[in-house]
């Protein structure tokens, strides 16, 4: 498999179904794609819902449902796919983890595949994200530090300006650079990372 696009499901049953419809219309622009959906132990019918959307919009071919209970966290509700896809006969070269309220543009999919193609050595990678209205969402990140801290915290002109250099989240990139860390709503991550160091760990629940 190439690529595996992975999903949690908590309370956003809807959002769940809007953003598989984005996909479906993806899902050919990057070969031996498949999509794989956990519905975390919301408790109700979601994953009934999930289920019957699935089935009658014919993506049944590359979209499955994993149900588990109780709630796992952010991190555990991955790790069931993505413990369960490692040890499959064809495991997907790539992991993409995706927020459930996501909208997938246009050739997203094959942008981050293709890049890390052209690029062996990236372990992971995150894409640019956008509110609805078209404006940038940060998803590029430095690690925290006092120094970061102290801005965040007091958001003031001339501070803020000598403090820049250490800005948690610095304006969104509009070039692919290196950076610290992404935003986990879209992140493609490579199968050797997984191998090498495990997957999320799930003493951080969730965020953080």
């Amino acid at each position: 498999m190439k690529l595996l696009v992975v999903i949690v499901n908590f309370k956003v049953a809807d959002f769940t179904i809007d953003c598989l419809r984005s996909i479906a219309e993806e899902i050919k622009s990057v070969p031996d794609t498949r999509v794989a959906v956990c519905e975390n132990g919301t408790g109700d019918d979601s994953a009934q819902r999930i289920q019957k959307a699935i089935t009658d919009n014919g993506w049944s071919s590359w979209c499955n449902l994993t149900a588990v209970t109780p709630n796992l966290g952010f991190t555990g509700g991955n790790n069931v796919i993505l413990r369960s896809a490692l040890q499959a006969a064809d495991p997907p070269q790539y992991f993409l983890l995706l927020n459930a309220d996501t909208i997938v543009r246009p050739n997203a999919f094959k942008a981050l595949v293709d890049f890390m193609d052209t690029h062996p050595k990236v372990g992971i990678a995150g894409s640019a994200q956008v509110f609805p209205d078209g404006t940038s969402h940060r998803s590029a990140f430095r690690f925290p530090t006092p120094l970061s801290e102290f801005e965040g915290n007091l958001k003031l002109g001339l501070m803020s300006r000598l403090l820049r250099n250490w800005v948690t989240a610095p304006l969104a990139p509009d070039q692919t650079r290196e950076i610290e860390w992404t935003s986990g709503a879209s992140m493609i991550i490579r199968r050797e990372v997984l191998r090498d160091i495990g997957v999320l760990d799930e003493g951080y629940y969730t965020h953080f």
